[in-house]
């Protein structure tokens, strides 16, 4: 008959201690690596970068037709543009005769983001064609007027001038971004009209400036 022999209980301490000192080599050993990954690696992220625009002026005018002219329509950065698709004297399909006039409506609108004042330069107002020794200028004989719409406060009809003498007009104080005035222009040859200016075309520059 076989006896059983008891178990040690110093055999069974030491597994013991041996397990547990391997669990704590274990964990000793995860945070160290933890703590030295931290130390191979750093991110720093910036979630906000950001710029503005500053603020501009556009000027958009849009004539009989419907035909539109902006200053940004050359392209690039430029704000400044030549526009000869709308013709505010009303052209040449239909000549004037003495006491005869016509009338140009365009509307002046800032399509820009902030606001400012608009006025209007004429250039020089040049003759060509008519006879050869004529001696009276069709610039110096038809006359134009021009009224603007709220908020300008622009009216010559009381006191049209002719194509020569028509000057720099201030027509509105301050055109706010989105704002528009309409613009009437009306050319008229007096009675009173030499025949000397019989088949001469006027042409004059209009320049808007909105700033």
């Amino acid at each position: 008959m076989t006896t059983a022999r008891p178990r040690d209980p110093r055999r069974r301490r030491s597994l013991v201690l041996a397990a547990a000192g391997a669990l704590a080599a274990a964990l000793l050993v995860l945070g160290v690596s933890g703590t030295l990954s931290s130390w191979t690696r750093a991110i720093l992220t910036n979630d906000t970068n950001t710029l503005e625009a500053a603020q501009s002026l556009i000027l958009e005018e849009t004539g009989p037709g419907a035909v539109v002219c902006t200053s940004t329509d050359g392209g690039g950065s430029g704000n400044a543009f030549t526009c000869s698709t709308i013709d505010k004297y009303g052209g040449t399909a239909s000549p004037l005769g003495p006491g005869d006039h016509q009338s140009v409506t365009v509307t002046l609108k800032n399509t820009g983001t902030t606001s400012g004042p608009l006025a209007l330069a004429p250039g020089v107002c040049a003759t060509s064609g008519g006879s050869p020794t004529a001696t009276a200028s069709i610039c110096d004989t038809a006359e134009v007027t021009l009224v603007c719409t709220a908020p300008s406060a622009v009216d010559t009809t009381g006191s049209p001038v002719v194509l020569s003498a028509f000057g720099d007009q201030a027509v509105v104080v301050t055109l706010a971004a989105g704002a528009s005035t309409d613009c009437t222009f009306d050319v008229a040859l007096p009675v009173s009209a030499s025949p000397q200016v019989a088949g001469q075309t006027a042409t004059q520059p209009l320049v808007w400036t909105l700033g």
